[in-house]
């Protein structure tokens, strides 16, 4: 008889890629959703809180930083951009340009922010618009009205509009600049045959893939197509930008599927998630979540693909419409299900449900409600603190999410992401929007003991390292299966009380052993590890 001390077990996070029987560590996980790792622990993935019901149905989120007002604006933007509104408390502002309407469609949003000005992109419409003490949003100074691009974006003074239709034509490798752009107003000019002004436009003819977005890079411009990438780099001059190819055989899988993080750009491409630097492309799926993202990714939808960054959590959260087994909210038509999250912090991955979100933003909230609002809801169910109730200017991570009642979504929601425990938004949990965390691990073998595979191993019992705000809401299952790659036989759940229990005894064996923990309803937990009893017994 032996006890294994089993420590960190938050340390490695979920590998899904790797054959379960050839992880050493029982400290890695195999599987799991709705958990994150920080600390050498396990924990409750942040949860959605509704901000607002939304009177339009949601394509896309964006954030103007603070301006006379002193405070970020929230505006949200209807899937078929014919409805543009401004969230001010507790009241909806029209922001829409005069005479907009909405166009149905796959296409996706882009948003951009210079100079004190705020634009909004779509290729079924021409860009739009705000500066300050603008009333809406307006049409962009000397863009032709049929003007079309994929892809808006700022880099230094300059407006880039990228994948351009023009004169009736599309041309998928144009790169379109505006003249150099001043504080509080669009840029006056994008005629490109004016010697005058910096405006111009080229079509980067040795590109033979198709633009789909562009995102600054410390001093650069990296422009991101279906299967390569390039850089734009600002040299003055007759030429003005220079445009030299970074990487081959690779790219992006939609628009807003790259993030900035300390100098890195990381990126959610078409069958990998990668980083660089501009010079070094590194994976960061590969060889451990990357078949388990790809295999079940929904291609036919991956127009809803896009990517979030959570500086606070240290996330950057791939988003998509997955149909792999765990998923909480199934079969989605308009937004992403699924969200692969890499914490860049411990260098560990994880996945939560998300509930049908088609765009992220991060923002201070201004929620203009009472404690009258809060109704009978207690004070650990309504989350936050003191300080944050009382006024909180921290930004918080913001997703819109449309209506789906075969997924049980209600209503379009404006939801705000945040931790059980430690986090600062004063709002309930979503239960509609609520699911349960999960871990598990399948495919022991015991090699690092010494044990042999024709040996059987007998669990007898376990002492978790576990705390919880609700010790009904947790359980164990255990299993053990002879053959390798075959599902283990699990035991009933096991329900523990951390507050009661010490120890679960267990009457488990087989070759190759597996646990589960879950934990149900809003509970928040901190899994760090446990002892386990265990006898090996003789070959067979």
């Amino acid at each position: 008889m032996a006890t294994i001390p089993v420590r960190r077990l938050g340390s490695a996070g979920i590998v899904a890629d790797m054959h379960p029987a050839d992880i050493e560590e029982p400290a890695v996980f195999t599987a799991g959703v709705n958990v994150r790792f920080s600390n050498g622990r396990a924990s409750r993935a942040p949860v959605a809180r509704t901000v607002a019901t939304l009177p339009i149905s949601p394509g896309h989120v964006l954030t103007i930083p603070p301006g006379a007002a002193g405070y970020d604006e929230i505006v949200i933007v209807s899937h078929d951009f014919g409805s543009i509104l401004h969230l001010n408390g507790l009241v909806y502002e029209d922001l829409t340009p005069p005479g907009q309407t909405g166009i149905d469609g796959l296409s996706t949003f882009t948003s951009t922010y210079l100079g004190g000005v705020s634009y909004i992109n779509r290729d079924t419409h021409a860009p739009v618009g705000k500066a300050p003490g603008d009333g809406t949003y307006l049409s962009l100074p000397d863009w032709a009205p049929e003007w079309r691009c994929k892809s808006l974006r700022a880099y230094k003074d300059f407006l880039i509009a990228l994948g351009v239709t023009k004169g009736g034509a599309y041309y998928p490798t144009m790169v379109k600049w505006s003249d150099l752009t001043g504080f509080g107003a669009p840029p006056a000019s994008w005629d490109s045959t004016i010697t005058t002004n910096s405006a111009g436009e080229n079509i980067v003819n040795e590109m033979q893939h198709a633009i789909v977005d562009g995102a600054s890079l410390r001093d650069s411009f990296i422009l991101y197509c279906t299967s390569s990438v390039w850089t734009m780099n600002y040299i003055g001059g007759n030429l003005l930008f220079d445009f030299r190819k970074l990487y081959d055989e690779c790219g992006v899988i939609n628009t807003n599927c790259v993030v900035q993080v300390d100098g890195m750009h990381y990126v959610f491409d078409k069958n990998d998630i990668w980083i660089h630097d501009g010079a070094t492309k590194t994976s960061i799926a590969d060889q451990k979540v990357k078949n388990f993202i790809f295999d079940a990714l929904d291609y036919s939808k991956a127009n809803l693909c896009f990517v979030s960054h959570d500086a606070k959590l240290t996330e950057v959260r791939f988003m998509y419409p997955s149909v792999d087994r765990l998923v909480g909210f199934a079969n989605p038509e308009t937004g992403c299900n699924r969200a692969a999250v890499y914490n860049y912090g411990s260098k560990t991955w994880s996945f939560y449900d998300v509930p049908n979100v088609t765009s992220g933003t991060k923002a201070a909230i201004i929620s203009g409600k009472t404690w009258e609002d809060a109704g009978d809801t207690s004070w650990d169910d309504l989350g936050g603190s003191w300080t944050s109730v009382s006024g909180d200017e921290a930004s918080h991570m913001l997703l819109v999410s449309r209506m789906d009642t075969n997924q049980g979504l209600s209503a379009d929601r404006l939801y705000g992401f945040d931790t059980l425990t430690g986090g600062r938004l004063p709002i309930p949990p979503e239960p509609e929007a609520l699911r349960p965390a999960f871990l598990e691990r399948t495919g022991l073998d015991l090699d690092a003991l010494g044990k042999h595979l024709t040996q059987y191993v007998r669990l007898q019992a376990m002492w978790p390292q576990v705390y919880a705000d609700d010790a009904k809401d947790i359980y164990w299952q255990f299993g053990a299966n002879d053959l390798v790659g075959k599902e283990p036989q699990w035991s009933v759940e096991m329900p523990f009380d951390p507050d009661v229990d010490g120890k679960i005894d267990i009457n488990e064996a087989g070759k190759y052993l597996g646990y589960r923990f879950g934990v149900r309803g809003i509970s928040d937990f901190k899994l760090s590890g446990f002892d386990i009893e265990m006898t090996i017994r003789g070959r067979r």
